[in-house]
């Protein structure tokens, strides 16, 4: 009977740290291009601006692109952009790395 309780601990334990202490990664896996500017491994839930006015985004990350029709990620939402995939916005201005 001990050795059972010993056995099931240790695997209990094991289970806690390899499940319960990991953590999802900090950044989207790829590559965004905004215009002429690429970022590589964006941060979740970082913000990109660019120049105002007919932003194409290219989205070759894991994670969907909000875009904005402000600067620094603010006002309204005005497309997004899923993974993988391409969009231009006539009124984008900066964009959002979700998830």
């Amino acid at each position: 009977m001990r050795r059972l309780a010993r056995t099931l601990g240790i695997l209990g334990g094991s289970a806690l740290l390899t499940f319960g202490l990991t953590q999802p990664a900090d950044a989207g896996v790829g590559k965004l291009h905004l215009r002429d500017r690429v970022i590589t491994d964006p941060a979740r839930l970082s913000c990109h601006t660019s120049s105002p006015l007919n932003l194409p985004v290219t989205n070759y990350t894991n994670s969907p692109v909000a875009v904005f029709d402000q600067p620094e990620c603010t006002g309204n939402v005005v497309g997004m952009v899923w993974p993988v995939s391409n969009g231009f916005f006539p009124r984008g201005w900066s964009v959002r790395v979700m998830q």
